[in-house]
């Protein structure tokens, strides 16, 4: 392996890293049962934080895991995502609103199809499986939930890529990250950073606010 293609994988996987430990606080299932690996994420990632400021945001979700587990955590995963909606069914209607548009509504939705037209199973689940079917990535339908335009999935996906050596995964690197993960992803971080009511997730936010800038650059 020469240098660059060392210097390469460095950077594919220290962005695998950061998409997994984020995946670690969007999906539900995987929070609950992650303290201890989001823990080592932690401690390895605020070693050599994006941005300085990203050390205290790092270091307020590693006191509250480390003194009470994330019992609190999905308590308010469950207050800023998912009340007073429960789990969407496919054709499940959503109020309309514009692209992009944050609601006043305290609910923050994950869904591609709710950023770019108001609504679940939409168009944003269309382009999420037509991008998906490029790749040699599969949804899980018995362990797995969310539906593949869940921002959850859409994170673990892009983890499973950047790790990937096959030629057609690489090929459909980019496009899952400018057409899914980048818009979704701004929407709810700035929705994250806009509600004053978080103790976890505004941290979550901030970081997550700080990984896109360095992955719009890429």
């Amino acid at each position: 392996m020469t240098h660059i293609q060392d210097s390469k994988k460095s950077v594919a996987n220290a962005r695998a890293l950061y998409y997994d430990f984020f995946a670690g606080f969007f999906l539900y299932e995987l929070l609950s049962e992650r303290t201890d690996v989001i823990l080592e994420q932690i401690k390895i990632l605020k070693s050599n934080p994006l941005d300085e400021k990203d050390l205290i945001y790092f270091e307020n979700l590693e006191k509250e895991i480390s003194n009470f587990g994330v019992e609190n955590i999905m308590q308010e995963y469950t207050r800023t995502f998912l009340l007073p909606f429960a789990i969407p069914n496919e054709h499940s209607p959503m109020p309309a609103r514009s692209k992009g548009q944050v609601r006043e509504n305290p609910q923050i939705m994950l869904y591609l199809s709710h950023y770019i037209e108001g609504c679940l199973n939409g168009s944003g689940l269309l382009k999420a499986r037509t991008l998906i079917k490029q790749t040699n990535f599969r949804l899980n339908a018995e362990t797995f939930k969310e539906s593949e335009e869940h921002f959850g999935f859409l994170l673990l996906l892009m983890r499973y890529l950047l790790l990937s050596n096959d030629k057609e995964d690489n090929d459909a690197l980019n496009e899952v990250l400018k057409e899914l993960v980048l818009p979704l992803g701004e929407y709810v971080a700035t929705a994250l950073l806009q509600k004053e009511d978080l103790h976890y997730y505004s941290s979550v936010g901030n970081l997550l606010r700080s990984f896109l800038i360095v992955e719009q650059s890429l």
